[in-house]
């Protein structure tokens, strides 16, 4: 085999591995991590046959700097070889991962099968005699399962007699976790779009409850299992999580749920799970996870008829709340208002859940924290974002609707948040752009609050574009938009017959080829900042006039009025998001695996055709449409951060690996 290279998380060194002379019953092991480092200094044993009735002489030594054990025991009977669980699970947590799962990619077992050793993969727990010092933690699986299988942990690693006076090779599988990549920084990632879509969308897991056991096993079984990626499952639609390998203590703890359609003094089932609530608790859920580091709050969108009644109720009223977040009351804003169907969901679960409130907001105090929801879920995480703006999170919405007024909104100006909207989801535009404090929220009482919304959709909206309403209903955040873009041929029809000539009319036709475009504003001023000189072209026609005109502060862009539920659902959301960072990776040189979206064909259709027709193309619609481009190019920017973390490029490597295209909406 050739020369390993000796490898500890504190020193490398390098030597040759030493054979020494055969004698009739002789075995060498070599220990390395899946990057083909050697494991050196890890205390072992080894018993056969004649070990118990002390026949054998004692058989125990150290690894050496290339990870060769060798044994020579006195009878040639089968033997069975133990490794220190503690010095072992200690060192292995320090190892990384290869980029491919599979085994049959594994570099360490083509190196030794070509030197005629035989090649063995394992986990530690196929290596150790006992378990090693390991915390235990409520609601996890234990022993960990993929680290200790049930079958074959604690029994040593067997060597039949056959294949002894040979060298065996274990490649090690390192004693790490999953977790989601996640960056806690002001710029747009399209890690954190995918990642905390995915918890978005975890929210959910089944339309028909809080299903708190899919959610579980996402973070305590999927993230510590190391064959395969952490998957969101949803019906038939399964997209990948980008995620990198940390040491196993760093795993993350058991989810905490928050669900205020559950009341436990109903009982529980014969299964021993909460029996649902039968009593008017409302029905606002969210579930947090957090690890060493980091923590992610996830709240759950509209998924039944309760949840559409707090959608409905769009009132605005002071934010005045008590009981919630460690103190008696409080105002959250001292001018501006809020929805109040949200902010009484929000009120409810403050006010069932203030324990579980109080120690969330003491590990939002000292971890880096990440918030998300998908549409009433992203109204309700923007109220919780707004209550723990002092801890500077990071949010990120999907298909939100409209929260709070103008003036609130003002207040939040520091709060880090990008908001998705897809092409023509209807539930951004809601409640509308317009004063809705008008008398008939007094006059009927809880009615008044649908009645009210009515009156300043239908009389007051149309005046909205000649008058200002007062304080209205206002987005924050930074938008992040999926956007259908067409182009459109323009030309002068002319009559000319005689002897009476008559005059020209303006004929205009839409093109064959359009595309949805990845829009991210906010990247163009990003890009502006570090440009040089030579860039400054590029950029050049980009303007904050043309972003202001075609992303305005506080409101949606024109996405026409074709508007269609099909394109609110989580799964319309992430195919966009899966495809492009599939398509990033690609851009970036940083796959073996190409993919040739059809984001990207399409692309490409599209500025042919504007190549092709540019002498009919309205001139302003060319010029919008060159920006557009523009704006999505810049999007190779988000994986910066990616790339500058341990490992990052592996994650991204392994993402585009087992990635594939997802199909989206047309």
């Amino acid at each position: 085999m050739a020369t390993q290279q000796a490898y500890t998380s504190a020193s490398p060194k390098n030597h040759d591995a030493y054979t020494g002379k055969q004698k009739p019953y002789w075995v060498e092991i070599q220990l390395v991590d899946e990057e083909g480092k050697a494991v050196a200094n890890m205390p072992w044993q080894a018993e056969n046959s004649a070990t118990p009735g002390g026949y054998e002489k004692e058989l125990k030594g150290t690894s050496d700097a290339t990870g060769l054990i060798r044994i020579e025991p006195r009878y040639g009977s089968e033997l069975r070889l133990f490794i220190d669980a503690q010095p072992l699970a200690k060192e292995m947590e320090q190892r990384s991962l290869r980029v491919s799962r599979e085994l049959n990619d594994s570099t360490v077992r083509k190196d030794a099968e070509e030197n005629g050793h035989i090649w063995h993969y394992a986990v530690i727990g196929e290596l150790c005699r006992k378990l090693p010092d390991i915390e235990q933690r409520d609601g996890e699986p234990f022993p960990p399962p993929f680290h200790f299988p049930a079958d074959k942990s604690f029994v040593g690693f067997k060597i039949r007699t056959n294949e002894l006076e040979q060298r065996h090779v274990i490649e090690i599988c390192p004693f790490r976790a999953w977790e989601l990549v996640l960056h806690h920084q002001k710029e747009y990632s399209m890690a954190n779009a995918i990642n905390l879509g995915a918890a978005a969308s975890l929210a959910y897991a089944d339309d028909s409850m809080f299903d708190t056991a899919s959610i579980s096993r996402f973070f305590l079984t999927q993230c510590q299992d190391l064959f395969k990626l952490p998957q969101l499952r949803k019906g038939t639609y399964i997209t990948n999580t980008l995620v990198h390998d940390v040491p196993f203590s760093e795993r993350y703890h058991p989810p905490v749920f928050m669900d205020t359609s559950r009341d436990t003094s109903g009982g529980y089932d014969e299964n021993g799970e909460e029996k649902p609530s039968i009593v008017g608790n409302g029905d606002t859920q969210l579930f947090y996870a957090y690890n060493n580091d980091k923590m992610i709050i996830s709240w759950r969108g509209t998924a039944g008829l309760y949840d559409i009644g707090t959608d409905l109720v769009f009132r605005p009223v002071n934010t005045e709340t008590c009981e919630i977040n460690k103190v008696q009351c409080a105002t959250l804003f001292p001018k501006g208002k809020v929805h109040e169907g949200f902010w009484n969901g929000y009120s409810r679960i403050g006010a069932k859940f203030k324990e579980k409130f109080e120690i969330l907001n003491d590990l939002s105090e000292r971890l880096d924290l990440f918030i998300c929801g998908h549409s009433l879920g992203g109204a309700l995480a923007l109220i919780n974002s707004a209550f723990l703006k002092d801890y500077n999170p990071v949010f990120y919405s999907y298909g939100m609707p409209r929260t709070f007024t103008r003036d609130s909104i003002a207040l939040l100006s520091d709060l880090i948040h990008f908001r998705h909207v897809n092409d023509n989801d209807p539930v951004p535009a809601v409640p509308p752009e317009a004063n809705v404090d008008n008398y008939l929220y007094e006059l009927w009482g809880p009615v008044g609050g649908v009645l009210g919304g009515l009156w300043s959709s239908l009389i007051e909206l149309p005046a909205w574009q000649i008058k200002q309403w007062g304080d209205c209903f206002w987005h924050h955040g930074n938008p992040v938009v999926f956007l259908t873009t067409t182009q459109s041929r323009e030309w002068k029809d002319c009559k000319r017959t005689y002897p009476v000539a008559a005059g020209c009319i303006t004929l205009k036709s839409r093109m064959p080829v359009k595309t949805k475009l990845y829009l991210v504003p906010a990247l163009a001023e990003k890009v502006a900042q570090e440009a040089g000189q030579d860039q400054k072209g590029f950029i050049n026609s980009l303007t904050q006039e043309d972003l202001a005109k075609y992303f305005p502060e506080g409101k949606n862009p024109n996405r026409g009025a074709d508007l269609t539920f099909g394109d609110h659902f989580m799964t319309a959301y992430m195919p966009y998001i899966n495809n492009k960072l599939l398509e990033l990776i690609d851009d970036k040189g940083l796959s073996k695996d190409k993919h040739f979206t059809e984001h990207k064909e399409n692309v490409k259709k599209f500025v042919e055709q504007m190549s092709e027709e540019s002498f009919e193309i309205p001139k302003n619609e060319s010029e919008r449409n060159i920006n557009f481009l523009t704006l999505e190019t810049m999007l190779e920017k988000t994986l910066l951060s990616t790339l500058k973390i341990k490992n990052g490029k592996d994650s991204l490597e392994r993402f585009a690996h087992y990635g594939e295209e997802e199909i989206e909406n047309a």
